[in-house]
């Protein structure tokens, strides 16, 4: 939700309903991405980082992934989207070494972790028998507050690229 609100602020919402669609799915898919590392047992290292956002953010402007009109825009917009994931995951509570995220690969490779439990922890521990309230509850937690900030953000941009039309 978050990588939708920053593409949104950025790049601003297409009035066509294919061209809304499409960017939505890219945005979520870009927001989402940094977890894949959950795959290769690297969880909040490299791609949970500046320079992972750098290396997409580059290869969806060089490739002109439909995000925004000018390579610049879609480069701002993706590496913002990306690094809505760390930073989210840096708001929240991490229960599992290394605490925090990769956040500054490849100057450091440093975990950072705010403090500040925003967001609660999300287990990965399925065999437990809170599994599911632990997570339901994180989970809540994130939409409640990011639901808001996505509607206004949707508001906002929607209003602005209207206006922009008019005489």
């Amino acid at each position: 939700m978050a990588a939708l609100a920053v593409g949104w602020a950025v790049s601003g919402v297409p009035a066509d309903r294919w061209g809304i669609l499409r960017q939505t799915a890219i945005l979520v898919a870009i927001g989402m991405a940094p977890d894949l590392d959950l795959l290769i047992g690297r969880h909040s290292m490299e791609t949970h980082s500046l320079g992972a956002a750098i290396i997409v953010a580059s290869v969806a402007a060089w490739q002109r992934w439909p995000l925004a009109s000018s390579r610049l825009t879609i480069w701002v917009v993706v590496a913002l989207a990306w690094m809505s994931h760390p930073l989210l995951d840096a708001l929240g509570s991490d229960t599992s070494v290394p605490i925090g995220v990769m956040a500054f690969w490849p100057l450091s490779d440093t975990h950072v972790q705010t403090g500040w439990e925003v967001f609660g922890p999300i287990s990965r521990r399925y065999w437990r028998d809170d599994f599911w309230s632990i997570n339901l509850r994180s989970v809540s937690t994130e939409v409640i507050i990011l639901t808001p900030l996505l509607c206004a953000t949707l508001w906002i941009a929607t209003r602005r690229r209207d206006h922009a039309g008019s005489p």
